[in-house]
């Protein structure tokens, strides 16, 4: 009897076991899409598109230009667009996968630094044609441009405390 007792309870727990790891990918797979784990990175760029030009437009609203500004407005939109193109290459893991190992670490070196160079042409790049819109402000609309280009989330701290 206590044998029949030990195979029910070894074929349930086989069961229930077996029952979970059919469950668990199932429920798995879409939580990871929506984390981000297989993201498209069209939509990602276009969304990022549309809300930096709402943000554009509302910015505009705010700052009331002249027309003898109009001209630094448009010049400042367009060197702040989205790049077309990532400015990160990413690396040819099949390259990468036929290096040495010490080949492997040179190459990633020199990406990373090729990418870094990039990134930090185009901050210097957006920060001068901020510099350069700002300048063409009055002090009034220099104040709004301060309190609308703050990082969002010190907005969302200014209007909670």
């Amino acid at each position: 009897m206590t044998r029949l007792n030990t195979t029910r309870f070894a074929l349930s727990v086989l069961l229930a076991g077996t029952a979970l790891a059919a469950v668990v990918p199932a429920q798995a797979q879409p939580m990871m899409g929506e984390m981000g784990v297989h993201h498209d990175e069209g939509r990602m760029h276009e969304r990022m598109t549309k809300h930096w030009e709402k943000r554009q437009t509302e910015l505009k609203a705010k700052l009331h230009l002249t027309t003898a500004q109009e001209p630094a407005w448009n010049a400042f939109v367009q060197s702040m667009k989205m790049p077309a193109k990532p400015l990160m290459q990413p690396l040819d893991r099949e390259a990468m996968a036929k290096l040495s190992t010490p080949e492997r670490m040179e190459k990633m070196n020199s990406v990373h630094e090729a990418n870094l160079a990039a990134m930090q042409s185009h901050v210097k790049q957006r920060s001068e044609a901020t510099r350069t819109f700002y300048n063409q402000l009055t002090a009034e609309q220099q104040k709004v441009f301060d309190a609308e280009t703050l990082p969002e989330h010190s907005r969302w701290k200014g209007k909670r405390d």
